[in-house]
């Protein structure tokens, strides 16, 4: 067997880690185990030597994920000064936020991720890392000089169509289905969406939705719905995706 070790700082991070990457490892008669260990949560993966190559780039991947749906959102929150906006705007414009750029900073992260066996998960993101910080900085402080924006709806609706403008399309088509208390997503075939910017093909309120979307950011939109969809929600998709919504009753 071969084995790697995973340590982290934040449990949250660690548990996310393990989720991620439990039925990969089980599938492939390995072990995955999580333990706290001199104030540090180690997730340890055990595989056997002809899965060595598959398993470590498959643990890449699902640490670069980690940390953009993580880290990189722990790190945008804690440094943005938005105590006074406390809206559904405000989570529209937080989660085009996180997503802005969500594919090269994968590519960052994966192009410097170097190790064997072992990984210091947070010493890797804050000395492997620093240009990437440097970069969401760089977002953060825009962003808190232009809080005013999300305030009036007029602005918000112009900053949020240009953040999503530049966001890269994660699918091609999505298909929602309104049901009577919640929303669910799928492709084409009617099978759920594999991204990992998404944790859940079901969501159960209008904000939830706008913000999966944006998270998808996909060609096109085809959203069925019955008689008690809300104009409200209409008019937010048309404005947030313009021509990419097609709308089926």
């Amino acid at each position: 067997m071969v084995e790697f070790c995973i340590y982290f700082e934040n449990e949250t991070q660690a548990e996310g880690f393990k989720a991620k990457i439990f039925d990969y490892i089980k599938n492939r008669q390995g072990i995955v185990v999580s333990v706290l260990c001199l104030n540090c949560y180690a997730v340890l993966i055990a595989v056997q030597e002809k899965d060595k190559k598959d398993a470590f780039l498959f643990l890449k991947e699902k640490i670069a994920e980690i940390i953009l749906l993580f880290y990189k959102r722990d790190y945008i929150l804690n440094k943005l000064d938005f105590d006074k906006v406390k809206s559904d705007n405000m989570k529209v414009f937080l989660e085009a936020l996180f997503c802005f750029d969500s594919d090269l900073d994968k590519e960052v992260i994966l192009e410097n991720l170097r190790f064997k066996n072992t990984l210091y998960f947070d010493s890797f993101i804050n000395f492997a890392l620093k240009f990437l910080k440097s970069k969401w900085d760089e977002l953060i402080s825009l962003a808190n000089e232009n809080v005013m924006y999300i305030v009036c709806e007029e602005s918000f609706l112009e900053l949020i169509k240009f953040l999503i403008s530049n966001l890269e399309h994660r699918c091609y088509a999505v298909n929602v289905f309104s049901k009577k208390d919640c929303y669910l997503l799928c492709d084409l075939e009617g099978k759920s969406i594999n991204d990992f910017m998404v944790e859940k093909n079901i969501v159960y309120d209008d904000t939830n939705l706008l913000t999966t979307l944006i998270a998808l950011n996909p060609e096109k939109i085809i959203f069925h719905y019955d008689d008690d969809i809300k104009e409200s929600l209409i008019k937010k998709l048309y404005n947030y995706f313009a021509s990419r919504i097609e709308i089926c009753k």
